[in-house]
């Protein structure tokens, strides 16, 4: 998935961006970003996928999301000089381009790329929101559903008809994702595995029937 501010520039825009990089390098369980810290640059993803933590009232880790290639983190605070608004963690080997929050700031001046920039800050918060309402008004299994199917979207590798999701996720990562306890997701994982829908192994889910997760996402309560 690539991020929609880069999917909004040209080809030449892009590559201005890119060359404004410096190449880096993270392990699995880096974290990049850290919460609070300045907005001191973005990173253009190119390879891996990290997981966007929030810190929760009760001083543990929700993931808000995964990320993959093409995707442009940290640059909402880097724009407007506030403090990282969430952290950043790479849930597998990533490398990607870091570029310093004032030169992305002056390639949106100089090609007026503001209304998109705004645009993009704007669809991420609707996400939010709407994940925020899914949870008041779906069960646990239909939360489950749906965030295996992002997951498929951002971080999924299609193997032989079957959908392999490589990231180093925990089950309590992933309980954070849904807002549920990490024994009511041990339980819907054990019951889609029952109904052949998924596969498990550590840290790793593999999706067998995608079009089957959809009908069960879809379903209402």
């Amino acid at each position: 998935m690539t991020s929609d501010v880069i999917a909004a520039m040209t080809t030449e825009q892009r590559q201005e961006l890119e060359a404004l990089g410096v190449r880096v390098q993270f392990p699995a369980r880096h974290v990049i970003f850290m919460e609070g810290q300045p907005s001191r640059s973005v990173l253009i993803l190119q390879e891996g996928n990290v997981a966007v933590m929030q810190a929760a009232e009760d001083g543990s880790e929700v993931l808000l999301a995964v990320r993959g290639p093409g995707e442009l983190m940290g640059d909402e605070g880097a724009l407007t000089g506030e403090p990282r608004s969430a952290t950043v963690k790479a849930v597998s080997s990533v490398v990607g381009l870091d570029v310093k929050a004032e030169d992305l700031v002056q390639l949106v001046d100089k090609y007026h790329l503001w209304p998109q920039m705004y645009r993009s800050a704007i669809l991420r918060r609707r996400e939010s929101d709407d994940e925020r309402a899914s949870l008041t008004r779906l069960d646990v299994t239909h939360r489950f559903a749906r965030m295996l199917l992002g997951l498929v979207m951002e971080a999924g590798k299609e193997v032989n008809g079957r959908w392999e999701i490589d990231v180093a996720l925990s089950q309590q990562d992933l309980a954070s994702r849904v807002g549920a306890s990490r024994e009511a997701v041990a339980l819907v994982l054990r019951n889609l595995r029952k109904q052949g829908l998924v596969a498990t192994g550590r840290q790793e889910i593999t999706v067998l029937d995608l079009d089957g997760l959809r009908i069960l996402a879809s379903t209402s309560q």
